[in-house]
């Protein structure tokens, strides 16, 4: 059977893991308020028994694994939730800064700048021979496609910034997958599961932080290596010890902006239109589809109401009484488009392109605001040119808008001040869901200092017992020599 010798082995491994173990605990209190910090847990079990005269006997404890508490599906659901949070308060941050620049205030806005224009020629329907009003209807005009140009340049630069922030935060999403791919490799080398927990939680802060940027599928490996790609599977950004770059120096040549691409292993893949969520997917959507969809209800508008007052305006006659068949604004006296609007189809250009005849603006008499030949104050042709502001309709060329100018200004305001609304009610949304989500995650890997309290008397009371018991192991050790050397 063991003797005293054994029963001092026992006592000191006792010492010694709950000496261990209280280390453990006094880390997690030591990391309270440490961001990413997994809470740790010292796993003690029990030495192999010896057999003596057909009898076991225990040898002790032993700390086994020090291993980091974490529920690894909250974890996964926390970073799709952050994508989903980044990219809706990205995108509603973006679209609030210039909802002001495109309201319709009742003086200076778009549609008021529309009815004032058309309001000139109703004024110059009541006095076609006053020069002063011709003159007035030019400015008016003037004004009109100043302001609508002004809108239209600031979307254009808002889409500028975009793209030169997907530059940016393509650099910060490679850097933070490098650090990934090494953290990996520190993970992989792990000599029990979950051993390096400081390497984990760098890990978990990092893919936290990539989450935010662009949105990702992560998976573990039975090394405990993250695979991560983009949450739509169009590519693979970290596969174990690898990172696979992430590009954005190619250009589109229909946008001319900078396409997203990811190198793996010699194959480039275009993720452009695959990326939707984190920054990443704000910057993309807000560049590609939600500033250029303004910018094509503008160019719309430009060239219905160029083509349906142009067309109009061919059908009068100047001043003179005979000249006839004049464009009022520059364009194509066909289609009646402008410059830039090259089909039905197609208004591209329209707004930056439009502006009224050098000839008109040169000479307001040739505003042709009679109706019929040799018949100078005629005002037939301006109250048909009037009345536009209330039609719809479409030209020869089939450009239809289908509402009056005003409606469509108005659409257009509304939907600027809709999406905005709307992207700030997801990301309200998506916030609490990562709140609500983070505090389920501490409730299971945060420290909990009354949890750390009980668990630090516990230790302390086993520590103090294996005390105990090294001391009455060491006075019958003594006893017995005393007794022997007599």
């Amino acid at each position: 059977m063991p003797g005293l010798n054994a029963g001092l082995y026992v006592g000191l491994s006792g010492i010694q893991a709950q000496q261990a173990a209280l280390n453990v605990v006094g880390n997690n209190i030591s990391n309270v308020n440490t961001p990413g910090y997994s809470r740790q847990q010292a796993d003690l079990t029990t030495n192999q028994a010896l057999e003596s005269a057909g009898v076991f006997y225990g040898t002790g404890v032993t700390l086994s694994a020090v291993q980091g508490v974490r529920d690894q599906f909250l974890d996964l659901q926390l970073y799709r939730q952050t994508a989903l949070s980044s990219g809706a308060q990205a995108r509603y941050t973006a679209l609030n800064a210039i909802s002001p620049t495109l309201a319709d205030s009742s003086t200076t806005g778009l549609a008021a700048q529309i009815q004032s224009f058309f309001q000139g020629f109703q004024d110059l329907a009541a006095r076609p021979e006053d020069t002063s009003l011709r003159t007035n209807l030019v400015g008016q005009a003037q004004n009109m496609i100043s302001t609508m140009q002004s809108q239209y340049q600031m979307l254009t630069g808002q889409q500028a910034t975009a793209d030169q922030g997907v530059q940016s935060l393509v650099g910060q999403i490679n850097t933070l997958t490098a650090q990934i791919a090494q953290l990996n490799t520190v993970v992989s080398s792990e000599t029990s599961p979950s051993s390096r927990n400081d390497a984990r939680d760098q890990r978990d802060a990092l893919t936290t932080q990539l989450a935010q940027l662009v949105g990702i599928n992560v998976n573990q490996d039975s090394n405990g290596q993250y695979q991560i790609t983009l949450d739509s599977g169009g590519a693979v950004l970290v596969s174990g010890s690898t990172q696979y770059q992430m590009t954005a120096s190619s250009t589109s040549a229909t946008t001319g902006f900078h396409l997203v691409q990811v190198n793996e292993g010699g194959t480039t893949v275009d993720v452009t239109s695959s990326i939707r969520n984190g920054t990443l997917g704000a910057q993309l959507d807000l560049r590609d589809d939600v500033y250029a969809g303004y910018e094509n209800q503008l160019n719309q508008l430009a060239a219905g109401i160029a083509s349906q007052v142009n067309l109009q305006h061919q059908q009068g006659y100047a001043l003179d009484g005979t000249t006839t068949g004049l464009n009022f604004f520059t364009g194509d006296p066909t289609t009646g488009l402008p410059p830039g609007a090259t089909s039905a189809n197609s208004y591209q250009g329209a707004v930056m392109n439009l502006s009224v005849n050098s000839a008109i603006v040169n000479d307001p008499s040739l505003i042709a605001a009679a109706g019929a030949l040799a018949t100078p104050g005629d005002n037939t042709n301006a109250n048909a040119l009037a009345n536009l502001q209330f039609t719809g309709g479409s030209n020869a060329a089939g450009l239809v808008l289908g509402s009056p100018f005003s409606t469509v200004v108005s659409s257009f305001v509304s939907k600027v001040g809709t999406d905005t609304q709307s992207w700030n009610v997801q990301s309200t949304t998506q916030q609490n869901l990562v709140t609500a989500l983070q505090s389920q995650r501490d409730s299971v890997s945060g420290v909990d200092l009354n949890e750390e309290a009980a668990s630090l008397m516990t230790l302390q009371q086993g520590y103090q017992a294996s005390t105990r018991f090294l001391s009455v192991i060491n006075q019958l050790m003594n006893q017995l020599v005393t007794t022997l050397g007599q």
